[in-house]
């Protein structure tokens, strides 16, 4: 209840009366479990940032060729942003609304955008079997594409074209690990 309650609202203007409404449960719970609206908030970021994590890892499938396993990875993504669009919208508008007043929402945001950023590298690192360096920019980039896409969802639902957009991202990918290989010096990434 608080996560989708907190995701369509904010934080702020998400009633801890209206929480327990919604979950059925008696306000001394909520206290007794989460200390304050806050600790709530923190396992709310939580469990999102456990399903959001774990399905970033799943994308990744070291079986196949490397474009095999760097389509699957974009598909993993594509799959987050149409199946969880109230998990990144939490998570957006947590860091919008509380991370310059409430440093332990800041923390814990950085720490879940940390945990995704390294998901998403150790997921190329499996496309490309092996680690270069600059594949941590390149899943900040990709990050940032899903953030956006995430953003203009909330927005424009109906203009964003999904399809189009990942065939962009693709290509985006590609071209980023080319270049990341060509600068270590293994050359281009011809087997994508």
């Amino acid at each position: 209840a608080a996560l989708e309650m907190m995701s369509e609202r904010g934080f702020s203007a998400t009633g801890v009366d209206a929480i327990c409404r919604q979950a059925g449960i008696v306000k001394t719970a909520l206290y007794w479990h989460f200390g304050s609206k806050e600790g709530l908030l923190a396992a709310v970021l939580e469990r999102v940032s456990h399903e959001w994590i774990d399905e970033i890892r799943k994308s990744a499938d070291p079986t196949g060729a490397p474009l095999e396993r760097l389509d699957h990875a974009l598909a993993g993504i594509r799959h987050i942003l149409e199946t969880r669009p109230r998990h990144l919208r939490l998570l957006l508008s947590v860091l919008l609304e509380r991370s310059e007043t409430d440093p332990i929402s800041r923390a814990t945001l950085g720490r879940i955008f940390t945990q995704a950023r390294d998901a998403l590298q150790h997921g190329l690192e499996d496309t490309l079997g092996r680690s270069i360096p600059g594949l941590d920019e390149i899943a900040d980039t990709m990050l940032a594409l899903m953030q956006s896409a995430a953003l203009r969802r909330l927005a424009e639902p109906e203009a964003l074209d999904l399809d189009r957009l990942f065939t962009h991202i693709r290509r985006l990918a590609l071209l980023m690990i080319d270049d990341a290989m060509r600068r270590a010096g293994v050359g281009p990434s011809g087997a994508l």
